[in-house]
């Protein structure tokens, strides 16, 4: 086989290896639907010991996002992707024996850790391997973990309610394609741009080293922000209707959130194409926009402009998976850490501000939380202004390329 078959052969690999990382992802992450509630009721735990379990699994998550990214600038992509199914897949199996809500929130922390190599590593994995048309591949990318979000509860309600089976058994059951998986990459020979990843990566930017540039601030503070929004939806759509508009949270907020997700994950699938061809600064602000400008219609036109407001996920959808394709241009071979920086740190953003909304709640009313996703849309498009300007004015082709 001639080099450059060899070349499109392994850059099929890789492909299916990201997609397949995402999608489980997506599957595993999203099995707490069903999981969680059937762990309270187990345990007979009080709300606050739940959100607990919530808010350990989620900062386990963002502090591990942190360890992943220095674990791939010493180790390289393939030991990081490995590492995380590595981490879920023990997690899920420690599952079997925790006596105590306490060692079930230890175990889902593991799982979430694994998660955290996940996203860092399949990130950086896209950066590389994706080397032509990469916001394309990029919201494809992401559309295999809303693909895997969607199926994941579905699967755990078929186990657990058709089948019988406990939470924990479930947990045990969908991990045995990973291990498969996870065999395959571990006998995979990753050839990324010429060079054999098995061996200690060695690049000219180290993680505490993109810190210290502005621009991956500014990448940082814009993806944070977009999160920010995204999460909104999930996390306070449906208190929204409950609190401010007295709709059951079980039939319509359930059908408000699905109503999202369902658009975002189309748009991840179709909207590639077109963001190639629009260009990525400006379908990103586009975006924003058009994202600003639901929130205002919705929350200003009352309960009529309710259904406006889940229009929002078809906007928001392309976001990450396009300014990870913008910094692929910007930090071209650097991308694979910059972004695993940019990454973490926006995660935290985005923690901190979810909070954040939970405060304006409580102190200002049920109705501010929500409708606080006004201003963050705001902040995230004059964040994504200044980086525009950035990148115009000071990204030489030769750090552009990618």
């Amino acid at each position: 086989m001639s080099q450059p078959q060899n070349r499109s052969v392994n850059a099929a690999v890789l492909y299916a290896i990201v997609y397949a990382t995402m999608f489980f992802f997506g599957l595993v992450e999203n099995l707490k639907g069903v999981v969680f509630p059937l762990v309270k009721t187990e345990f007979r735990v009080p709300y606050h010991e739940q959100g607990g379990l919530v808010s350990l699994t989620w900062f386990g998550y963002v502090a591990f996002c942190f360890l992943a990214a220095l674990f791939l600038s010493r180790f390289g992509v393939k030991r990081s992707l490995l590492t995380g199914y590595a981490l879920v897949c023990t997690g899920a199996l420690l599952t079997l024996s925790a006596p105590s809500f306490f060692a079930v929130s230890l175990t889902l922390m593991i799982v979430n850790s694994g998660f955290g190599f996940f996203e860092v590593g399949a990130n950086a994995l896209g950066t590389v391997a994706f080397t032509s048309r990469a916001a394309l591949m990029m919201n494809l990318m992401h559309f295999f973990y809303g693909l895997g979000a969607i199926l994941g509860p579905q699967i755990a309600g078929l186990l657990t309610d058709t089948l019988q089976f406990s939470w924990r058994q479930v947990y045990l059951i969908v991990i045995l394609p990973l291990i498969l998986v996870a065999c395959f990459i571990a006998v995979t020979r990753f050839e990324v741009n010429a060079k054999d990843d098995n061996k200690p990566a060695q690049p000219r930017l180290t993680f505490f080293g993109a810190l210290k540039d502005p621009m991956v601030w500014l990448f940082c503070c814009a993806l944070g922000f977009m999160e920010v929004i995204e999460f909104g939806a999930a996390n306070w759509g449906g208190l929204y209707l409950q609190d401010v508009y007295l709709l059951d949270p079980r039939v319509v907020g359930a059908r408000f959130v699905s109503a999202f997700y369902i658009l975002f994950t189309l748009s991840r699938l179709f909207s590639g194409l077109v963001i190639e061809r629009t260009g990525y600064l400006k379908s990103l602000r586009n975006a924003l926009a058009a994202t600003l400008l639901l929130f205002i219609l919705g929350f200003t036109m009352g309960r009529n402009g309710v259904w406006l407001l889940p229009l929002t996920g078809g906007f928001i959808a392309i976001m990450w998976p396009t300014l990870m394709a913008l910094a692929m241009q910007v930090f071209g071979r650097n991308a694979p850490i910059a972004t695993s920086a940019v990454i973490t740190v926006s995660g935290a953003i985005n923690g901190l501000f979810q909070l954040v909304i939970g405060f304006t709640n409580h102190y200002i009313g049920y109705a501010w939380g929500y409708r606080s996703c006004v201003v963050y849309a705001l902040v995230a498009l004059l964040v994504l202004r200044r980086l525009a300007q950035r990148v115009r004015k000071e990204v030489n082709p030769a750090r552009s390329s990618g």
